[in-house]
């Protein structure tokens, strides 16, 4: 498992995808917008084999997602503000310190 991964449920994040997988695996909500990034993503994975991204259904909650992550050290989320039900998931997760950034919150 990746030290660090990334949590995307902006569905409008598109083109963006595309220089996030080039830094760590992603998971992103399924869109219109996402689903074209992803595909151009996969394709990239034959030049770039490090490209990890998986979509996920935005029915999907954080604390299903990072039962099925694993055990990174960081998990960088984007499009969703910092509440207190993501707090209490990351710390359930095993993570002791919750930030927000600007495009969402860090935990580590």
């Amino acid at each position: 498992m990746s030290r660090r991964v990334a949590i995307v449920f902006d569905a409008e994040f598109g083109d963006r995808l595309l220089t996030l997988i080039l830094r760590t695996p992603v998971w992103i909500v399924e869109s219109s917008a996402n689903r074209i990034a992803v595909a151009e993503a996969m394709n990239r994975a034959t030049e770039w084999p490090h490209i990890s991204v998986t979509v996920f259904r935005a029915t999907d909650d954080l604390k299903h997602l990072l039962s099925q992550i694993g055990h990174p050290q960081r998990v960088d989320v984007i499009g969703v503000r910092l509440r207190e039900e993501s707090r209490d998931a990351m710390r359930a997760a095993g993570f002791t310190k919750v930030v927000e950034t600007s495009e969402g919150f860090r935990a580590t």
